[in-house]
């Protein structure tokens, strides 16, 4: 809870003008609207007695006093309606960006583990708690304590023992909502965390609809979708049943106290020191009290729930392996391209022996301007070496450099600007084609149509329904796997940086689509540093260089023609290609 309350005490002192001014005007209607029940005792005091001109006056004048506080009460209520808009909106609009602020500091390692649609609920979930909580602070611990401090004052100075019983009353029932909600916390936690999971399910589905459909897997997924919603129902159930004996605790003290009441004015009544007006401005206190604190009861609850629910996102928030910039980093520019692995050892499992390592003591040296090809099978560490490129992940030993910097002196950001990817399946935003391209840059038109162009995109975009501005769906579902891949083409144009890794950017084109575009991706690399994790041979057969790796192990290198002489682990798999790719 320590995250919690300390994101949530920064956004209030961001809105600290505004909450200052809720504050005051919740204590001016608290404390109007306990004036009120007594102007209340006067007037009913007053009808008790027989018509008199003083009496009648009197009347009048408490009905002018009660008309001037009901105008002040409404006018509080005004002045709280200004603050509660900037403080619930606009902190959960700053905690929104804070959210999205800690989660693009995550490794890229964290959001393969897991599951966008829960990540999303999470963060949401910090945020919009944060409303539940301040208007809990707000309108219910703060509101009901200036109640009960100023009714415990009007009751002491009319009838001390009652506002002692009155006290006791108070503390038992805040007690027990105190110590029976944080007991049930955990079953509100357990409700939150089983809720997630519910989300990442359908998110799981809903993104692989293409999967489900075509695999006929929708029985299947909604048999797991049942699962999991079944299981957050009896976490629900639990937390319910809870919820209602604390209803029933409740009401209990709420008879009892009532019961006290009119007891003890029976032996006012008994004793002759009894007034109809004392009756009524207990009474009304006290109905308004049982009423607050009854919400307060009930709001106590959702307060501990708010804090499961953001306690997920909180965790996230104390997760110190971040992707953060070295304390001398700066933007250094790669004016050459050359690249150089130097005894880097890595392992996804830091705790390995050097046996275990993907790489140990690996060196791999790549001149300005160099194109290499990197073949072998799965698992042998190709795509492993490009997320270290990126530096989405960190060797353990060793360094990459580029011109002979080390990576590490460069900002995440400027480093990865100067890298051009394009995947083998690029996703897409939902968002236009030309948004997918220039991908936020201030391009002019000339230069986008020069870069679709040039990606063999141009012709097809020109058949969409609004050409540039066509929303393309969500991770570009409405686009083929060709379409998506001469987008991302496209952006390698723009972008212009000194080095591109592609990972086989044209093994989704048809044969003749390939043919069009392949001169074009060489006229992309021309001047440029390229990496290409390679599977279709035609590309392998124009790299200055193949590296053949092997379980992180540089086994083979050298041209096409170099390792087909060697007749070694490159010749086998030339022997064995399937349908122009090489078989891995």
């Amino acid at each position: 809870m320590d995250i919690i309350f300390k994101e949530y005490s920064r956004v209030v002192w961001q809105k600290k003008g505004y909450f200052l001014l809720a504050l005051l005007a919740l204590a001016s209607a608290t404390g109007l609207d306990l004036l009120a029940p007594a102007i209340f005792k006067d007037i009913a005091n007053g009808l008790a007695q027989p018509y008199s001109d003083a009496t009648l006056a009197m009347l009048l004048a408490n009905l002018k006093r009660l008309a001037l506080v009901y105008a002040a009460i409404w006018c509080s209520w005004r002045f709280l309606e200004l603050a509660i808009v900037p403080i619930d909106g606009g902190g959960v609009n700053l905690l929104e960006k804070r959210c999205f602020e800690i989660l693009k500091k995550q490794k890229y390692g964290f959001f393969e583990n897991r599951f966008s649609g829960s990540i999303i609920k999470q963060a949401n979930r910090f945020s919009r708690s944060f409303e539940i909580i301040m208007d809990w602070f707000l309108f219910q611990f703060y509101m009901n304590m200036l109640t009960i401090g100023i009714s415990f004052v009007i009751f002491y100075r009319q009838h001390r023992l009652f506002a002692l019983y009155f006290l006791a009353w108070v503390a038992l029932i805040i007690t027990w909502n105190i110590v029976f909600s944080m007991w049930k916390m955990r079953f509100d936690k357990a409700v939150a965390e089983s809720d997630s999971k519910v989300g990442g399910v359908y998110s799981d589905a809903i993104s692989n609809i293409f999967i489900v459909k075509t695999f006929a897997l929708e029985n299947n997924e909604q048999t797991r979708i049942n699962k999991a919603s079944d299981y957050v129902y009896r976490k629900k159930k639990i937390a319910w049943l809870m919820t209602f004996i604390s209803f029933a605790v409740q009401g209990i003290m709420t008879f009892g106290i009532e019961l006290i009441l009119i007891y003890l004015m029976i032996l006012k009544w008994q004793a002759g020191d009894f007034q109809v007006g004392e009756f009524v401005l207990f009474q009304s206190i006290l109905i308004m009290l049982i009423q607050r604190l009854w919400e307060f009861g009930r709001n106590f609850r959702n307060f501990f729930t708010a804090l499961a629910d953001a306690s997920e996102m909180a965790d996230i928030f104390r997760l110190n392996d971040l992707e953060h910039d070295a304390p001398l980093a700066g933007p250094v520019t790669i004016s050459q391209g050359a690249i150089k692995f130097s005894n880097v050892s890595f392992s996804y499992h830091e705790l390995d022996t050097n046996q275990t390592r993907l790489f140990h003591d690996f060196n791999l040296d790549i001149k300005a301007g160099e194109k290499i090809a990197l073949v072998g099978q799965s698992g042998s560490g190709k795509s492993t070496l490009t997320k270290l490129l990126f530096r989405f992940l960190e060797p353990q030993q060793g360094l990459i450099s580029y011109d002979g910097v080390d990576a590490k002196v460069f900002t995440l950001e400027s480093l990865r600007t100067q890298i051009s990817m394009v995947p083998q399946q690029p996703d897409l935003f939902h968002r236009s084609v030309r948004d997918n391209i220039i991908l936020g840059e201030n391009i002019s038109e000339t230069e986008l149509i020069e870069a679709a162009e040039k990606s063999c995109s141009l012709d097809f975009i020109k058949t969409l329904p609004e050409q540039f501005d066509t929303m393309v769906g969500e991770r570009g579902v409405k686009l083929s796997g060709g379409e998506k891949q001469r987008i991302a083409i496209a952006r390698a144009f723009l972008e212009d940086a000194p080095i591109v890794v592609l990972d086989e950017a044209t093994s989704a084109l048809d044969s003749l689509t390939e043919q069009h575009i392949q001169a074009a991706i060489f006229n992309l690399i021309k001047n440029k540093t390229a990496i290409v994790i390679a599977h279709r041979l035609s590309t392998i057969l124009s790299m200055d260089r193949i590296v053949v790796l092997e379980q992180g192990k540089i086994i083979e290198e050298g041209s096409h023609q170099e390792l087909l002489d060697k007749k070694g682990k490159y010749y086998a798999m030339w022997q064995h290609q399937s349908g122009g790719f090489l078989v891995e």
